[in-house]
């Protein structure tokens, strides 16, 4: 009876899947993204999410919006940018399941509109990446012997583990394998992702006693992504193994060599870049390092070659470089900075320190130069253009019109912590500043200041949870003109618009923090009083009986400021609630979430916004025959109190989205992966503008893991859109509708020395295009190859492109790991 009920079941799958697939990401069209993955998601652990590029000539810099699912506002990071890939590390306090959203935002040199990935209504259509599945699933890594912490005899060891099918984006080749410290790659024997080392390859048996086992894997662009240890005992003498010296001494080196011609839109661009990478450890010291130079580095741009060196131990860090430091997230988090980063770990007493350039100096352009004399007639001529003294030696004075450089702007953090991780408060504080003469011609450099605190309590074997942070900033607009006098106070604030008592809150406000921050009348705040710049927010997590529950505070005022944390919403107060339930064995997944937000905090607006987001989320994980199923529902609405038919300021919207999703690991003829989602959202607009949007994406994909060397993804993509761009004087309502079909193949021949790749993409409908790109990679040793490739894209018809090209990129790949 099981045979008779599985087997077909199987059949139908495979009928269905193998007529086409995808990842969970749902395909989408660009002509500057390629492709967008992430890591696979584990239970506390972070998550990369990586985007390549097409081309980067014209992306300036790329974000990530990411969320909760069911929350109403994405969090933001910069992602680091090396080549044609941009990645980002969320972190494992924000991956809570059943789902993280998330989609790109591309700033561009050549629009002063940003673009997103995926191109049409983002926001409301994310990416997704499937987090409660991490909690059913198994870690890369199998042991399969010895045991952890098994006792053998010398004759009966054998070193064996394998890896998942799953974790495609991991490069086989370059997983290395210590024994006591010692690299022991080259002598063991992989087949299909079974990795097997017999003793008797080391010329000898084990000594007795305590002996570890490590193992690192890495990605295609060469960053570790797991590195996994165990150890087992031997109960008695054998002969040592002479495998080299016995050394604590671990090092890996990488260096990658690229070249690439991209001709795209008649544009034919050349990048030269390399990439070189270095990691070891001595005894309980860690080191690592990486340097990317690239021929786009220009001082007319922010810094495109990075650096990066740095020395870890158990209980200090430091680096220098670019970094992305990670601080309480109304501080600090997701900025680049460029400087030194570092931190000590003792017991009870902690602390983290950040300085460095988060933007370098880019000169001013100077547009044109005239003498002073027709200084009048210039600027009435074009009162918004920037003027300023060019020559003063000359006579007369000739004075210049300028387009506005960028200043060089610094950053100090600084975060002593005391408590252990789980009893912890914080203090920070963080000091940002522009240098007005870093650049000739500049408008309105600025300050800012932040102070605040956080505070972690965990109890009863951290099944109570209690979280809070708070902070306070000060920044000021133009520093230009120095801390005004009393003098000038008098002169600014004057009767009777302003009283006495008024100009005496701005006097004490400057004696008491001039010291550290510039006060003028650009200084916000100058007064106390609304307390506009203040920023907390609190959190209890309750977990019993399988039973996860969070309520959670948060007011962040409309002046409060961060320059070390851009992607904040500010103006926002309000609460949240999540419940999670764990059923049948962690089978059944109940999910639920309530948030009610408003803006005004200060009352100063004309009309207050409410904001409303509740979610429901139902998986099941059989662990049988039987498919994965998810199926979630979200309902998002904005309103507030202007007439409806007020075309400027009147908000009444109103968002429900529903998704399922069926997947399914299974055995027919090979190892098959197979997805099925469908996903619409639905925006209604009850104001005179009738903004309403239609969004209907339904996706089915198998990736495939053949008992010969051979991967296949098969993809089928079909997205339906209806949106209005636009309301006066009459709205223009705008489909877009296509399909993608997908097919990729992996290829490995030559005794694994030859890996062959290759991908044939149809898009069609209102989108009209063929992608088609072929790789080939050859090892000549085992740690030395060279790859070239090739993308074609054949556009007929794209989104907001009038006249598409045929764009062409090759580049060649030389790789070295020692």
């Amino acid at each position: 009876m099981i045979l008779s009920t599985g087997f077909p079941l199987r059949c139908a799958l495979a009928a269905l899947v193998l007529l086409c697939a995808s990842a969970l990401a749902v395909a989408q069209v660009s002509d500057k993204i390629v492709r967008v993955g992430a890591g696979a998601p584990a239970p506390g652990k972070p998550l990369v999410i990586t985007a390549e590029l097409s081309s980067t000539i014209s992306v300036e810099r790329i974000e990530v919006a990411y969320r909760q699912f069911g929350e109403r506002d994405y969090r933001r990071s910069e992602m680091a940018l090396a080549g044609n890939t941009g990645t980002a590390t969320i972190p494992a306090a924000e991956l809570v399941p059943p789902f993280l959203e998330y989609y790109l935002i591309l700033t561009l040199r050549t629009s002063a509109v940003p673009e997103t990935y995926p191109l049409e209504n983002a926001p409301e259509h994310p990416l997704r990446v499937d987090l409660q599945g991490a909690e059913t699933t198994t870690p890369p890594i199998t042991i399969l012997s010895p045991d952890r912490d098994e006792r053998l005899n010398p004759e009966d060891v054998l070193i064996s583990f394998s890896l998942s099918p799953r974790d495609t984006g991991i490069d086989d080749r370059a997983t290395r394998v210590f024994l006591d410290g010692v690299d022991v790659s080259q002598y063991v024997v992989a087949t299909d992702r079974l990795y097997v080392l017999r003793p008797e390859n080391l010329s000898g048996r084990l000594d007795g006693g305590d002996h570890g086992i490590r193992i690192q894997l890495f990605d295609r662009n060469g960053t570790v992504v797991t590195d996994y240890r165990w150890n087992f005992k031997v109960t008695r003498a054998g002969q040592p193994f002479s495998a080299g010296p016995a050394s604590e001494w671990v090092h890996n080196v990488g260096l990658q060599l690229e070249t690439r011609q991209e001709n795209l839109s008649n544009d034919n661009t050349p990048y030269n870049r390399g990439t070189l990478t270095a990691s070891g450890a001595y005894q309980q010291f860690r080191f690592n390092g990486k340097i990317y130079v690239t021929n786009e580095e220009t001082d007319r741009r922010q810094p495109q070659n990075r650096f990066f060196l740095g020395v870890e131990s158990p209980w200090a860090k430091v680096g220098f470089g670019d970094s992305y430091p990670v601080f309480p997230d109304l501080i600090m988090t997701g900025k680049r900075v460029r400087g030194v980063a570092g931190s000590l770990t003792l017991g009870w007493f902690n602390l983290d320190v950040s300085k460095g350039d988060i933007a370098r100096k880019i000169e001013s352009d100077t547009i044109k130069t005239f003498p002073s004399d027709s200084l009048a007639s210039v600027q009435q001529r074009d009162s918004t253009a920037h003027f300023g003294l060019y020559d003063a030696s000359a006579n007369p004075q000739r004075w210049a019109e300028f387009a506005s450089g960028t200043f060089s702007r610094d950053v100090t953090v600084i975060r002593p912590s005391f408590g252990r991780e789980d009893s912890r408060i914080g203090f920070s504080l963080l000091k940002s500043s522009d240098d007005p003469g870093s650049i000739r011609y500049g408008v309105r450099p600025q300050e800012n200041l932040v102070a605040g605190s956080d505070l972690v309590l965990r109890l009863d074997r951290r099944n109570i949870e209690l979280t809070g942070q708070a902070a306070i900033s000060a920044t000021n607009r133009d520093i230009s003109r120095g801390t005004f006098s009393d003098a000038q106070i008098d002169s600014i604030y004057q009767d009777p618009t302003y009283s006495e008592d008024y100009r005496n809150r701005v006097r004490r406000t400057r004696d008491e923090i001039s010291r550290f921050i510039t006060v003028n009348e650009n200084l916000v705040p100058l007064s106390a009083k609304d307390l506009t710049t203040l920023a907390y927010e609190g959190a209890i997590g309750l977990n019993y009986f399988d039973n996860t529950f969070r309520l959670g505070y948060v007011r962040r005022g409309q002046s409060y400021e961060s320059f070390g944390q851009p992607f904040l919403r500010t103006d926002v107060r309000g609460y949240n609630l999540s419940d999670r339930l764990r059923l049948m064995e962690q089978k059944l997944f109940l999910s639920g979430g309530f948030e009610f937000l408003k803006d005004n905090t200060a009352s100063t607006k004309a009309s207050t916004t409410a904001s409303t987001t509740a979610n429901v989320g139902v998986s099941y994980y059989p662990r049988s025959e039987y498919p994965d199923v998810t199926v979630a529902y979200l309902l998002a609405s904005n309103v507030n109190d202007r007439n409806l038919s007020d075309t400027v300021y009147a908000i009444d919207d109103r968002t429900d989205r529903i998704l399922v999703q069926l997947a399914k690991e299974f055995t027919f003829g090979a190892r098959h992966n197979a997805v099925l989602s469908v996903s619409t959202s639905t925006r209604d607009d009850h104001t005179v503008k009738n903004l309403d949007t239609r969004n209907t994406t339904v996706s089915l994909s198998n990736s495939s893991t053949y008992s010969i060397p051979l991967q296949t993804t098969f993809s089928l993509v079909v997205n339906s859109s209806k949106f209005v761009t636009g309301f006066s004087p009459s709205p223009l309502e705008t489909t877009l509708s296509y399909t993608t079909l997908s097919a990729s193949a992996q290829y490995r021949m030559a005794e694994d020395r030859l890996r062959l790749s290759g991908s044939l993409s149809p898009t069609f409908g209102d989108i009209q295009r063929v992608l088609v790109d072929a790789s080939a990679q050859y090892y000549f040793m085992r740690n030395l190859s060279a790859q070239t490739q090739l993308f074609l894209y054949f556009n007929n018809k794209l989104f907001g492109t009038p006249n598409p090209t045929t764009d062409t990129i090759w580049s060649l790949i030389l790789r070295l790991d020692v």
